[in-house]
């Protein structure tokens, strides 16, 4: 009998571990649609905007910066019908003392918590620009009524506003073209307590956005500052904000001899210039207002700006805000958005914070909670301060382009001067 020789084992052609390979693919993809499908229906108004959402996966790796160069097409949420945008410099006073109304009735307003601008408080942030603000309403018919003689009288009630003013951005790590650019910073976008949840407030964006990019053609990018949910946007930082109660809190000694701390006036502001200057590659990212309007923010103490000079050299800068939010009454919060610290020794930094919280305290004892925004090199200041006293409020915050797609940037890398 003739013998055949056993025939070869089959092989398949690819190793068995490519099955569990394509399953995992398979799981990935279908991740990514589930969350696609829950933004685009959690959140419809930002899906069709143009940020970068969390499933854009070419943005990762190829983040495009200016993401639509062409004006913006109407769609459902342009309302023109009931929202006006206006320049800052053709806003009559009746305006802006309307906003100003507005926005202490429903903007920041939390039981004890009060936000309680003027309007010159307000006008401060929007001049010395060189380039228009703008301001946009949202108004709703109503009828009011005449006490005497009954009669009906047609009024125009505000129930949604937003503003933009401009900003200078500039990313150090970026390699191409827009590395430096101007946007539209998002300020006071506010509707009726009492009609929240109603899309007033994507048509009062997307209207706006829409005229504004209508009016300047030059710029094209905007910056949101937002707590709490990102709505599916991947946001430029992520970082708390940490507020504690000064009443316990001592005067502190003064600083060492061998070093002065300065209040920024325009005198001499030109030192803060060149400091910035000789210092900003030190962040990944600058956002700063202009210098007119920082100069006009300093003279109406709306910010107060510290530096701690060294052999006659800054080596830290210290940025603090007057809110105008009072926790309760007689109780404002002064906060810090901003540090600079070029110094090696982190316990004199913390401590410059420290004496130039107090010297402002004195100044105006309202101030009776410190906020820190733990971002720039307010890190540093923060931990100081939480090896002995506890935050009585966190808040999570995030900043996030509209219509720039880049990737996001540690806190501490990022200085924003608004």
């Amino acid at each position: 009998m003739q013998n055949y020789p056993e025939p070869y084992p089959y092989q398949h052609p690819f190793p068995y571990y490519y099955h569990y390979i394509f399953y995992v693919f398979l799981v990935i993809i279908l991740i990514i649609l589930v969350i696609c499908a829950y933004i685009k229906i959690r959140f419809r108004f930002w899906a069709m905007q143009p940020v970068f959402h969390i499933y854009d996966l070419h943005y990762y790796l190829f983040p495009c910066g200016i993401i639509n160069y062409e004006l913006p097409e109407k769609n459902q949420y342009t309302n023109f019908k009931d929202i006006e945008t206006i320049q800052y410099s053709k806003l009559s006073d009746l305006k802006l003392k309307q906003f100003t109304h507005f926005i202490k009735q429903h903007y920041l307003q939390n039981g004890d918590n009060q936000y309680c601008p003027t309007t010159k408080n307000i006008t401060g942030y929007f001049t010395g620009h060189n380039c228009t603000s703008f301001f946009s309403f949202y108004y709703e018919d109503e009828l009011l009524i005449d006490v005497k003689t009954q009669a009906q009288i047609p009024n125009k009630k505000i129930v949604g506003v937003m503003t933009t003013r401009p900003i200078h951005i500039t990313i150090n790590k970026a390699k191409n073209a827009d590395a430096t650019f101007d946007a539209y910073y998002v300020d006071y976008l506010c509707v009726d307590k009492t009609r929240r949840k109603q899309n007033i407030a994507p048509q009062v964006i997307q209207s706006h956005h829409y005229n504004q990019r209508l009016i300047n053609k030059n710029i094209l990018v905007s910056l949101f500052k937002r707590e709490g949910d990102l709505t599916g946007i991947v946001p430029i930082c992520v970082y708390n904000t940490y507020c504690f109660d000064m009443n316990r809190w001592a005067k502190p000694p003064p600083l060492l001899p061998y070093v002065s701390l300065i209040e920024v006036g325009k005198t001499n502001i030109h030192h803060l210039f060149d400091f910035f200057r000789d210092h900003n590659e030190k962040f990944d990212i600058c956002i700063l207002t202009e210098t007119a309007n920082m100069m006009h923010l300093i003279n109406s103490k709306t910010i107060y700006i510290y530096m701690i000079i060294e052999q006659g050299e800054v080596i830290c800068a210290y940025f603090f805000r007057r809110s105008y939010t009072y926790l309760k009454k007689g109780t404002e919060v002064l906060c810090c958005f901003a540090s600079i610290n070029c110094s090696k020794n982190s316990q004199l930094f913390a401590h410059g914070y420290k004496v130039a919280l107090w010297k402002i305290y004195e100044s105006h004892t309202a101030f009776k909670c410190a906020a820190i925004e733990n971002i720039s090199d307010n890190d540093v200041i923060v931990d100081n301060i939480l090896e002995r006293s506890r935050p009585i409020i966190v808040n999570p915050n995030a900043y996030f382009f509209y219509n720039f797609a880049y990737h996001t940037f540690h806190p501490k890398k990022v200085l924003v001067i608004n």
